[in-house]
């Protein structure tokens, strides 16, 4: 039996891992009267201004309970949670007050203490949000001004095969890009470390 299970749990590991490349469906929904615009590329994404800000403010919210937690255990810890809560802040009340149509770009959302490089580079966290959105079926996208209803992902590894050498080994990982056309032209590229 347990050679069987294991057998069976192989398979099933190497099918999935061997899987380089697959679809998703995209939402057919309506747009709601209030959306946010975020655009990168030739992609845009429209999702709602009351989820985002919802989401913003629960994250404040969280973030609230660690400045309660250290504001007398650690002062470096309290200016970075601090710091972050108010940009969480900011934005949240920016996407509560727009108008549909806001544009997402604006937003100045990263964790950590101010720093002005990242006020204008950075939107990690955004994207994070909003490639949850699009695999939930809870955003509209558009990919050159048309709307689209699927994307492809793709996943390959950074080891072309052959032997392994020790720098394969501790630099080992994988990318993953989200595109419509062609895999250079994506929506969301993301690099996963598994090495050491």
């Amino acid at each position: 039996m347990k050679i069987l299970f294991l057998s069976l749990f192989l398979i099933a590991t190497i099918s999935v891992f061997s899987q380089s490349q697959w679809d998703i469906e995209l939402s057919h929904e309506k747009p709601v009267p209030r959306m946010g615009v975020w655009t990168k590329g030739d992609y845009s994404i429209m999702v709602s201004l009351d989820s985002l800000s919802s989401h913003l403010r629960r994250s404040q919210h969280d973030l609230k309970r660690s400045i309660d937690y250290y504001a007398d255990k650690d002062s470096n810890l309290l200016n970075y949670f601090t710091a972050t809560a108010q940009r969480y802040n900011v934005a949240a009340t920016l996407t509560e007050n727009a108008k549909n149509g806001f544009d997402l770009n604006t937003l100045n959302i990263y964790d950590g203490v101010e720093n002005p490089k990242r006020n204008l580079e950075d939107f990690a966290i955004l994207e994070r949000y909003l490639k949850q959105c699009v695999e939930q079926g809870k955003a509209i996208v558009f990919f050159k001004g048309e709307r689209i209803f699927s994307l492809c992902y793709q996943s390959e590894s950074n080891n072309k095969g052959g032997e392994l050498t020790v720098s394969d080994i501790l630099n080992n990982g994988y990318t993953t890009k989200a595109f419509f056309d062609q895999p250079d032209n994506c929506l969301f590229y993301e690099y996963t470390h598994l090495g050491w």
